[in-house]
């Protein structure tokens, strides 16, 4: 009996809705109106991000070395403080020291001619940078784990320390600098991530002959360009 009533019930639903509907046909503009209307033409993907960079302090202590200098090679030291207002833009201000010495090339030019070529070295630099991050991600590690990075742009402004050298003694000069980098993190704690960092940076330098005995050794400036490739731990407070 009480099957036959649940029965009779479900019927009785089915016939109204039907003869609700029946009459009515299925308008897919006003669908389209109602659910994509043009206040929703703007989209975002919203992530769980495991470990915040917004409102927060970070520390980097870098070392490197250049990678286009012609006449010279050695190691690079960079000490880095900086603040993240949101997840996508920061600035800091780095400190960055050189210790270069004469390559290969160098050594065999002063060998076979007797002189040294007509060259500077980068010493040190400061500078303030802005940095936005377009680029989050997380990728699987051999099914085993989750490793969490970002990518982000910079752009610094500052000055740098550079060494002109002279038969008779080098000279130290400083100029006003630019810098563009890349840089990116892989996050393994809340505190911890290991920073790589790409950067060029340019300076106006003024450049003076080697040689005591040539005549106008003065050679006039020119934009000089140091690529430093920078690999650091990364400590966020």
């Amino acid at each position: 009996m009480l099957k036959k009533t649940i029965l009779m019930i479900i019927l009785a639903a089915s016939q109204a809705l039907a003869q609700q509907s029946g009459g009515d046909k299925l308008d897919i503009k006003k669908l389209e109106q109602k659910y994509w209307a043009a206040k929703d033409d703007d989209f975002s993907v919203v992530q769980n991000r495991h470990y915040t960079k917004a409102e927060r302090y970070y520390l980097t202590l870098s070392g490197g070395v250049p990678i286009n200098d012609p006449f010279g090679t050695g190691s690079i030291t960079s000490l880095q403080l900086g603040y993240f207002f949101n997840e996508r833009w920061g600035v800091d201000f780095s400190y960055t020291k050189a210790d270069m010495k004469n390559n290969d090339n160098t050594k065999q030019f002063i060998d076979e001619n007797g002189v040294a070529p007509n060259y500077n070295f980068f010493d040190s630099s400061k500078m303030a940078s802005v940095t936005y991050v377009p680029l989050y991600a997380k990728m699987s590690f051999l099914d085993k784990s989750i490793i969490y990075f970002d990518m982000g742009i910079s752009l610094g402004l500052g000055t740098t320390d550079y060494i002109i050298k002279k038969e008779d003694g080098d000279e130290s000069k400083n100029a006003m600098s630019y810098q563009i980098g890349i840089n990116q993190q892989i996050f393994f704690s809340e505190h911890f991530a290991v920073r790589m960092d790409f950067i060029n940076k340019f300076t106006n330098e003024d450049r003076f002959k080697y040689s005591t005995i040539a005549p106008n050794r003065d050679l006039g400036p020119k934009t000089t360009n140091d690529t430093q490739l920078l690999l650091g731990l990364t400590y966020w407070h």
